[in-house]
């Protein structure tokens, strides 16, 4: 689920739409600043996911393998 929430996120990342530097707004609705901003704070959301994601596959292949010789079943 991490996995997916991450890809999920860094797509909405993706199509949130910089305006041109010359362009003060974005559809009236969002500056160039902003709109960084923005695209920044997703990217910033989607990575914290892909930590999980990372670390849940990690847990999940070394159990299996550590899990015996520390007394875990």
């Amino acid at each position: 689920m991490a996995g997916g929430l991450s890809a999920h996120l860094w797509f909405r990342a993706s199509k949130i739409g910089i305006p041109s530097v010359a362009v003060d707004s974005y559809d009236g609705k969002v500056s160039f600043s902003d709109a960084l901003k923005l695209q920044s704070d997703k990217n910033a959301q989607a990575a914290f996911a892909g930590t999980f994601a990372a670390l849940f596959q990690a847990l999940s292949i070394g159990f299996p393998i550590l899990g015996p010789s520390l007394g875990l079943q």
